[in-house]
């Protein structure tokens, strides 16, 4: 019988019913932590499904003319993308304006365990839209919208891979809505504000070893799905103090989320079905500032420079909350915790373009970005690392119309996973730790165009 069951092939009528006394005399759930063990990372895991091109989830990809100079961009914010990068820079515009944007992202994640077994990602394209609309009421007054995805994740590994007791799918989706109103308080200073509207959602898989006394049935599949809402703000700041010099500011609040789901799971045949187990828990989206300059003194050229801070520190935990206690290291618990002590982390951007004529213009970049996730809580739901990203891009203008296209080529530092991850202060299984390296790249291709009235 043990033989059918590794083969996972149908059992007959008798070898059910011995499964079926021993699971009547044990008088026990095989073990529903198999499902709960991890579930706490796996939520994490969390727009369009799209990859993090950013620290930590963080999606910052939201406009072709940033994305094609090192999204050093906040101190010129003079399309409307601003809406996203400072809300400020809408005050340069002067006509109604509308833009459309995505972004295509092909990543490639690889891992390489201790005996040399390789595992990667599965090869997906995945894409990222953006919508922006300004409308100049004044001189000195302008108004606008945005929806995009500041925060995204995607992770799709083989369902046999030597982690897939840690992750086999994880996705996190987020909606934006951000209107925004800028006023030119000076001839050279506009401040602007606006709030921020953000819908989410999440899907997070894994596989689940089932031992029965002495039976060793086929892996099973935890699932996780679950929304939530929430509510936050950004402001910014454009100051020129000189001809051909601007200054730029833009802050984005932390966004905290009730996430509300489901717990559901597929067995072997052997076992009869589960009800979904409901639960709760929360996530907040990190605040943030970012702070550059532009410098236009030289023409056809204009230099950039940001620095961006984002407070990742606020994740320190994660705690999920059921409506039914499940058996979670010996003892019957309602809540799963994870210890994360995420960063706060740090990115730098250079970027630079040239009007190469009136209605022509070049970009590149370049950005090194800080990971917010120390060695202590590293993982393969979210394996991430310092990253180096290399940028090129382009407008052309016809009329009315603005074509924009961007490059973008993203390098991960190679890291190396050699931690105990931890729930509710155990540490899982060793199957359940898949320590070796993983390193990654992604090809990113934005394309944008945008229409004045």
């Amino acid at each position: 019988m043990l033989e059918c069951l590794l083969q996972n092939r149908e059992l007959s009528f008798r070898e059910a019913f011995k499964i079926s006394r021993y699971l009547a005399k044990s008088q026990t759930i095989w073990k529903i932590p198999a499902f709960a063990a991890g579930l706490a990372g796996l939520l994490l895991s969390s727009a369009a499904l799209s990859p993090s091109w950013g620290a930590g989830f963080a999606l910052l990809q939201q406009g072709t003319a940033a994305m094609g100079q090192g999204n050093a961009f906040v101190a010129e914010a003079d399309d409307p993308s601003a809406i996203f990068y400072n809300p400020a820079g809408i005050n340069q515009l002067r006509r109604p304006e509308i833009y459309v944007g995505t972004t295509f992202n092909y990543p490639d994640r690889e891992f390489q365990g201790p005996n040399g077994v390789l595992a990667e990602t599965n090869h997906r394209l995945y894409r990222t839209p953006s919508i922006y609309f300004v409308y100049p009421f004044h001189e000195r007054v302008a108004a606008g919208f945005g929806l995009f995805a500041p925060f995204g994740l995607s992770t799709a590994w083989h369902p046999e891979w030597a982690g897939r007791y840690l992750t086999t799918f994880s996705s996190l989706k987020t909606y934006n809505l951000n209107p925004v109103i800028a006023v030119k308080v000076l001839n050279n200073l506009s401040v602007a504000m606006g709030p921020n509207f953000l819908w989410s959602s999440v899907e997070l898989k894994r596989k689940v070893p089932f031992l029965i006394g002495p039976f060793q049935l086929p892996d099973g599949e935890a699932r996780l799905q679950g929304d939530g809402k929430g509510f936050g703000f950004n402001l910014g700041v454009l100051y020129e103090p000189l001809t051909g010099v601007k200054l730029g500011v833009s802050y984005r609040s932390a966004i905290s989320l009730n996430f509300r789901g489901d717990m559901d799971f597929r067995l072997p045949a052997a076992l009869p079905p589960l009800p979904k187990i409901p639960g709760t828990a929360k996530l907040t989206f990190p605040p943030s500032v970012t702070g550059g300059i532009s410098i236009s003194r030289f023409p056809p050229f204009t230099f950039n420079f940001d620095v961006t801070w984002m407070g990742w520190s606020s994740f320190d935990r994660l705690d999920i909350k059921l409506q039914q206690a499940v058996p979670l290291n010996g003892v019957l618990t309602n809540t799963i915790s994870q210890t994360k002590n995420w960063q706060d982390a740090w990115a730098f951007r250079f970027g630079a373009n040239c009007r190469v004529k009136d209605n022509m213009k070049i970009r590149a970049g370049y950005i090194y970005d800080l990971t917010p996730v120390p060695d202590e809580s590293f993982d393969p739901q979210l394996p991430d690392a310092n990253r180096h990203i290399f940028t090129v891009g382009g407008d052309l203008k016809i009329r009315s119309l603005t074509l924009g296209i961007a490059y973008n080529y993203i390098l991960s530092e190679s890291r190396r996973k050699n931690n105990q991850i931890m729930l509710n202060g155990v540490a899982l299984p060793p199957q359940f730790q898949a320590n070796g390296r993983y390193k990654s790249n992604v090809h990113s291709l934005g394309l944008s165009a945008s229409l004045t009235f």
